[in-house]
């Protein structure tokens, strides 16, 4: 029995051996398991960081995007402004131009009215005149034919 005794505690040595290295290999298994599970925790604050910081600017994205929104339509009412007013002193300004355009007509057709009204007079004197002429050449002739030019001259 001796002998089933040394080998029975050489067994009992060779599994707590083995029990050692096993609770080694756990110890070592948890140990790393601890270190993962920090770094984990630490990835998770990082990432819980990363999620708060893109919900923080998704919402001042929200924001900016109002912000330009508003911008946009007030640019768009003031050129829309502009436009109108624009227009306005463009039609102004053509009504203006137009009525000092008609202003002058108006004097170039009264200096044209006198010029031809003073042509007009000149021309019927000088119809006058040529109807005066032809009459005093008429009535010459005339008498010119009614003179009797030998007995007048002494023959």
């Amino acid at each position: 029995m001796d002998e089933d005794f040394k080998t029975d505690i050489a067994v009992i040595k060779r599994d707590i051996s083995q029990i050692n290295k096993i609770f080694t290999k756990v110890d070592k298994s948890l140990e790393l398991m601890a270190e993962l599970s920090k770094q984990v925790a630490v990835h998770e604050e990082v990432l819980k960081n990363l999620e708060d910081t893109i919900d923080r600017h998704r919402e001042e994205d929200v924001v900016r995007a109002g912000i330009m929104t508003d911008r946009l339509e007030q640019y768009r009412i003031s050129s829309k402004e502009d436009h109108a007013r624009l227009a306005e002193d463009s039609k102004q300004n053509r009504k203006e131009r137009n009525a000092e355009i008609m202003a002058e007509l108006h004097k170039m057709n009264g200096a044209l009215d006198s010029r031809l009204t003073k042509l007009d007079s000149r021309i019927r004197i000088l119809e006058n005149w040529k109807y005066y002429m032809m009459g005093l050449g008429a009535m010459m002739l005339f008498l010119a034919t009614k003179i009797q030019w030998p007995g007048l001259f002494g023959g």
